[in-house]
């Protein structure tokens, strides 16, 4: 499996396949709040967050998600306004620069 594309690189062309009508929900590789951004913008409907989960839990049980939760949120709050997005809703693939592997 260590030669099979990560989910967040599947988003756009699963989105294309199905049109807008089904969810979309990117599960696995996020890890910061700047990759619920990314996986949004290419048109996912919403993410899995299941590992950092389950480090805050590891590390301090309740608190510790909560404190998970709050720094993704940090983040992607962060990451719209340093893309200049007001809200998810103007969110759209435009906002999204592929990288040439």
């Amino acid at each position: 499996m260590d030669g099979a594309p990560a989910p967040i690189d599947q988003v756009a062309a699963v989105r294309d396949a199905l049109g807008d009508g089904p969810d979309v929900i990117c599960d696995g590789g996020v890890r910061r709040g700047s990759d619920i951004v990314k996986a949004l913008a290419l048109g996912a409907t919403a993410c899995s967050i299941g590992r950092p989960y389950l480090y805050g839990l590891a590390a301090a049980g309740e608190a510790g998600v909560a404190r998970t939760l709050k720094i993704l949120r940090d983040e992607f709050e962060r990451t719209l306004a340093l893309a200049g997005v007001p809200d998810i809703q103007t969110l759209a693939r435009r906002h999204i620069r592929h990288r040439p592997r």
